[in-house]
């Protein structure tokens, strides 16, 4: 996920984003550690998120 997502995003809507959510079927296990390190949530379903 890259700053200009982020920006876009944020730029579209006309606020800011709370949090960063990648969903994937597969994901690295070292790919995920890093994500986590970077604050994103990491989920293999739309359904596992949690709205708040």
């Amino acid at each position: 996920m890259s700053k200009v997502k982020v920006q876009f995003y944020q730029q579209r809507h006309q606020q800011e984003s709370s949090r960063k959510i990648v969903i994937s079927l597969m994901v690295d296990p070292k790919s995920q550690e890093i994500a986590k390190n970077l604050g994103i949530e990491v989920d293999s379903s739309a359904r596992d998120v949690e709205v708040s």
